[in-house]
C-alpha cells in the first residue's frame, strides 16, 4: 500500500518518506494513561494565571528587545553588514505589518506555547533577494520530511524548506517542536483549580459549609424545612442576610480552615512551578524572597546565561541556515546582542568600562557606541597602560638601551 500511496500522491510530496507530526499533543496520554479530573490547561486558559503569563512575557520582550544584525567578517575585523537585504528585516521591519520587535515577540511566544513558531521568507522572483519575513500560524503549517529532505504545507501551499524559518521549542525528533503547554497542562490546570476554588469562598464570604446543632428532638420533615430555609437566607445575594434561630438552636461554621487561609493567601508554589517549566528565575516574576540588592545583578547575568541563550542560539543558527549558502557562512553571520541585558547599573557600567579601556579590549569610540554617542576624533585607539609590556617589548627596550 506504501508504494500505491507514494505513487499518486501529489507531485510536490511524491519523493517523501515519512509524514511527519508533532510526537506529543495534548490529546496524548500524557499522564500514564490514568483518568483524571484535574483542570487540563490549554494555550488560551494558561494565560489567566499571572506566573505563566510574566514569564512568557518577560522571555519574549527580553528576546524581541535585543539588537540583531547580520556581521561581516573580514579577517580580524567584525562590522556590521547593512548592504545585506535581511539585515533590514531582522533588525527594524520584516515586512509592512510589524515592527522587528512584534515579529521577534509573536515567534517567540508561538514557539513557546506551540513548540514552533513559522515564518515565511518571500524573496524576489527574479533575484531571490529576501524582501519579508511573514509570521505563518503553526496551526495552519504541515510539515513533510523524509532522510534528507524537508517542505511545508500552509493552507495548501507548499514552501520549501529554504523559504520556511522554522524556530523549534523542545523536539524529540530535531524536527518538529512541541508546546510547553503539552506537558505542564496538568499541573497549570491544578493552578487554574486554585484559582476558581479561591474564587468560591471569596464569593461564598468565608462562610463555607456548616451545622445547624440543638439538643431538641427534631421531626425529619421539620429537619428538611429548617436547612432549606437556612440555606436559603444564606445564599441569597444580599451579603448582610440575617436569619434568626430559636428554640436553642445555633450554627456552627465549618470555615476554611489555617492551612487552607494559608493556601488562599499565597501563590508562591505556582510561581515557582513555572518558573521550572519556563527555565527562568523567580525573581524575574516578581518573587523576591531571596533576592538582595547585592545578588539581583548576578541572577541578571543567570537569566541571561540560562534562560535566553538557548533562544538566541537557536534564532541565530536558523538565521545562518536560511539566509546564507554554506561559502557565505564563512563570512557572514546573525548576532543578537545579549550583552544589551548586562549593561547594569551606572556604577557598573563605569567599572566595567574603565577596566575595558585600561586593560585595552575597548576603544574610548566603542564605550560611546555602547551608550548610544557619537564617536570622537582621535578615541579609536586602544590605550596601553605604561606600566604593562609584553617581553617582546621590554627585550627590545633592553636592546636599543644596550646600545
Amino acid at each position: 500500500m506504501g508504494i500505491f500511496k507514494n505513487i499518486f500522491a501529489p507531485p510536490e510530496i511524491r519523493n517523501t518518506v515519512a509524514t511527519l507530526k508533532v510526537p506529543y499533543t495534548s490529546s496524548f496520554g500524557l499522564f500514564g494513561g490514568m483518568a483524571t479530573e484535574a483542570t487540563l490547561a490549554n494555550s488560551k486558559s494558561a494565560f489567566t494565571i499571572s506566573a505563566f503569563y510574566n514569564a512568557v512575557d518577560q522571555i519574549s520582550n527580553d528576546i524581541a528587545k535585543l539588537p540583531k544584525h547580520i556581521y561581516k567578517k573580514e579577517g580580524k575585523n567584525r562590522f556590521v553588514n547593512t548592504n545585506h537585504p535581511a539585515n533590514y528585516l531582522i533588525s527594524s521591519a520584516p515586512n509592512d505589518l510589524m515592527t522587528s520587535f512584534d515579529f521577534w515577540k509573536i515567534i517567540t511566544i508561538s514557539t513557546i506555547i506551540k513548540g514552533n513558531g513559522y515564518a515565511e521568507i518571500i524573496r524576489n522572483e527574479v533575484t531571490g533577494i529576501e524582501e519579508a519575513f511573514i509570521f505563518r500560524d503553526s496551526d495552519d503549517v504541515k510539515v513533510y520530511a523524509g532522510e534528507n529532505f524537508m517542505f511545508y504545507k500552509y493552507k495548501g501551499s507548499t514552501i520549501e524548506s529554504s523559504n520556511m524559518l522554522h524556530f523549534k521549542g523542545l523536539s524529540f525528533d530535531g524536527v518538529v517542536g512541541v508546546g510547553i503547554i503539552t506537558f505542564a497542562a496538568q499541573q497549570l490546570g491544578i493552578m487554574l483549580d486554585g484559582k476558581k476554588y479561591q474564587g468560591d469562598i471569596y464569593k461564598d464570604r468565608g462562610l463555607g459549609y456548616g451545622v445547624i446543632e440543638t439538643d431538641l428532638a427534631v421531626a425529619a420533615p421539620n429537619k428538611k424545612m429548617i436547612e432549606d430555609g437556612f440555606t436559603k437566607k444564606l445564599a441569597a445575594g444580599n451579603k448582610f442576610n440575617v436569619p434568626m434561630l430559636d428554640e436553642g438552636f445555633k450554627y456552627k461554621s465549618i470555615s476554611v480552615t489555617p492551612q487552607e487561609a494559608e493556601f488562599l493567601a499565597s501563590d508562591k508554589n505556582a510561581v515557582v512551578e513555572v518558573c521550572r517549566w519556563l527555565n527562568i528565575a523567580p525573581h524575574k516574576l516578581k518573587h523576591l524572597d531571596n533576592a538582595t540588592f547585592s545578588n539581583i545583578q548576578h541572577q541578571s547575568i543567570e537569566h541571561v546565561q540560562d534562560s535566553l541563550l538557548p533562544w538566541i542560539t537557536r534564532d541565530e543558527q536558523e538565521l545562518n541556515r536560511k539566509l546564507f549558502t554554506v561559502v557565505q557562512r564563512e563570512t557572514l553571520y546573525t548576532k543578537f546582542n545579549e550583552k544589551f541585558l548586562l549593561r547594569g547599573d551606572l556604577e557598573a557600567r563605569k567599572n566595567f568600562y574603565t577596566a575595558g579601556i585600561y586593560s585595552g579590549f575597548l576603544t574610548r569610540n566603542e564605550v560611546r557606541s555602547l551608550e548610544d554617542m557619537d564617536p570622537i576624533d582621535g578615541l579609536d585607539e586602544p590605550l596601553q597602560p605604561v606600566n604593562m609590556q609584553t617581553l617582546e617589548m621590554v627585550e627590545n627596550l633592553t636592546k636599543q638601551s644596550a646600545k
